[in-house]
């Protein structure tokens, strides 16, 4: 069966409408505390829609929290036969992707920051970011387009950039003396931490019929439930400047990233199956929420595993010279 890619016409760019503010105020000699928000809105953002697809009749299952999932289905009776003028534009073409500007996404956080200055060779800076992200796409490429593709309003949820928390705490230390041997020296320590950002739940299989198979999610799952891995680490970085003469300096550097070695897994087999909440009795995994996470108790190849990891500990060597 063929597949058809298009442009929509009158196709349209992407544009954002952003306000943001900012304040801050020095509450005591060298303590200063900053506050800012940022609003953004973005419109017309690419989407592979396959028009292709018809509004097809709709099937309701009972899933495994008591509640009822109601979905569109073109591989069901009300599409079978004759039926399928109903369900498909043209039956004998696969998928007709159209390229839209039809996705949109917005950003709305805030930043709370402390910076004290103990003198001019100590400094701590910290800041506390909350922040909120959703969108209707993750990607303009077919295989991220809407499980349901006459119902876009139903893929928005969660962006996969979503992150709620996020917390950084910085140390600038000078070496105070003039003394040659002891001068130059530099300590700069950093601690990371940010809460994980969704993931979308798939089925792994052509769940309602509409002939794709990789962007089907469970049945009543919605686009990005998963909660995927927080991430923490400890940074440090330790260089000297040497002065060789009036134009010329050395500088060693040693940098150590992730120091503490704490596993930070990247991403999780989100491949659940598509019968992941509906109930034992019906042959499903009797899920009654989709609000999981991954585990390190799993396989990377089970559903729910994680897949990858950041990079363990970490130690570079540097030396700069200027003239």
């Amino acid at each position: 069966m063929t597949v058809i890619f298009s442009g929509q016409p009158g196709y349209q760019n992407p544009y954002s409408e952003q306000v943001s503010f900012g304040v801050e105020r020095e509450i005591a000699t060298g303590f200063s505390i900053a506050l800012s928000g940022i609003h953004s809105h973005t419109l017309r953002l690419p989407l592979a829609i396959d028009i292709n697809a018809l509004p097809a009749p709709t099937v309701s299952v009972p899933l495994a929290n008591g509640g009822t999932a109601t979905y569109r289905k073109w591989s069901g009776p009300g599409c079978a036969g004759a039926l399928i003028l109903n369900c498909f534009v043209n039956p004998p073409i696969l998928q007709a992707d159209q390229y839209s500007s039809k996705a949109s996404a917005l950003y709305e956080g805030g930043i709370i920051e402390l910076k004290k200055r103990f003198s001019d060779n100590f400094t701590l800076i910290g800041n506390y970011t909350y922040s909120k992200a959703f969108d209707t796409s993750t990607d303009f490429n077919s295989d991220f387009g809407p499980q349901d593709n006459t119902n876009l309003s139903a893929e928005r949820g969660l962006s996969d950039f979503d992150q709620r928390h996020k917390v950084v705490a910085a140390a600038v230390i000078d070496s105070p003396w003039k003394n040659a041997f002891v001068s130059g020296f530099t300590l700069a320590p950093i601690v990371r931490f940010s809460s994980g950002h969704p993931f979308n739940l798939l089925a792994g299989a052509d769940v309602n019929g509409d002939r794709h198979s990789t962007n089907d999610r469970p049945i009543g799952a919605g686009r990005n439930t998963g909660r995927g891995p927080n991430f923490a680490d400890f940074d440090l970085r330790f260089s000297r400047t040497i002065k060789l003469s009036e134009k010329a300096g050395l500088q060693l550097v040693a940098e150590g990233f992730n120091l503490l070695n704490r596993t930070n897994f990247a991403s999780v087999n989100n491949v659940v199956g598509p019968a992941f909440g509906l109930p034992l009795a019906m042959g499903g995994a009797g899920a009654t929420t989709f609000n999981v996470s991954g585990t390190s108790a799993l396989l990377p190849s089970q559903p729910l595993g994680f897949t990858s990891a950041f990079p363990k500990r970490e130690i570079q060597l540097g030396v700069r010279v200027s003239f």
